[in-house]
């Protein structure tokens, strides 16, 4: 009765995040033999009808090859240390972020000169190609601005209904590998024995694959774990990205 209990309230995807309990969340990112890891501490506080959140990146380590991915995770590093306070509604969406502007400046000028350090260019001129990579970010509307930094602390928040079954999906292929066509599969959602769901998909579309699992604690509405590997083929070549979720409580001293 309370596995059933717990499934009919996943479905409805409540949002109850643990108050004043920190946690550590470690994103990976694989290309190949190149690794990019991310380690940040969350927090969640009530606030009003809805939540606070407060991030500290703690590091940022490592490189991959794929020049949009490059730039996003190098401009995270230039947030290692400070933290990130995000507003969220009683449902987990971001509606503010304290102090956006200047993060997302820190953002921009570190993404920028770390893509034009990738140049061999004298100083003079590496500095020119920074303005200018730079410019194109800083103009971004502000709501895709939110949206990146607020995958922060969305990441952790359980986006998709968690019914078991199995249902059809249609995924948009400019999320999912920055083209225009669509990805077609099912997802399979079942109960696991701790209480948890895991929802398993498999899309594909010419040439790209998509197989993601993703197991939710429907007591908060937070990711657990999640993994996904996209594997995009082209000219007899193929090139493979898998990236790990994992959330946990923080361990005593650290």
């Amino acid at each position: 009765m309370l596995l059933a209990a717990i499934v009919l309230q996943a479905s409805v995807a409540l949002f109850s995040p643990p108050i004043d309990v920190p946690l550590r969340v470690v994103t990976e990112r694989r290309e190949d033999d190149r690794l990019y890891r991310m380690e940040r501490h969350l927090r969640f506080l009530r606030e009003g009808e809805g939540y606070r959140a407060e991030v500290t990146l703690r590091s940022a380590t490592g490189d991959t090859g794929d020049v949009s991915g490059a730039l996003y995770e190098a401009g995270f590093g230039a947030l290692s240390g400070h933290m990130l306070v995000f507003h969220l509604d009683r449902s987990g969406a971001v509606t503010t972020i304290d102090d956006m502007p200047a993060l997302w400046e820190r953002f921009c000028q570190r993404a920028a000169s770390s893509a034009a350090e990738r140049r061999s260019l004298a100083p003079s001129e590496r500095q020119k190609l920074a303005a200018r990579i730079a410019t194109p970010l800083r103009a971004l509307p502000p709501e895709r601005q939110r949206a990146m930094l607020a995958s922060f602390a969305l990441a952790v928040i359980a986006d998709e209904t968690m019914t078991p079954g199995t249902t059809p999906v249609r995924l948009p292929g400019r999320a999912i590998h920055g083209g225009a066509t669509s990805l077609d599969g099912t997802r399979t959602v079942v109960a696991l024995p701790d209480g948890r769901l895991r929802s398993t998909t498999s899309a594909a579309a010419e040439g790209v694959t998509l197989d993601r699992v993703t197991e939710v604690d429907p007591r908060t509405g937070l990711v657990t774990r999640a993994s996904k590997t996209l594997r995009i083929r082209s000219g007899g070549l193929e090139k493979v990205s898998i990236t790990l979720l994992a959330v946990e409580p923080v361990a005593d001293g650290n």
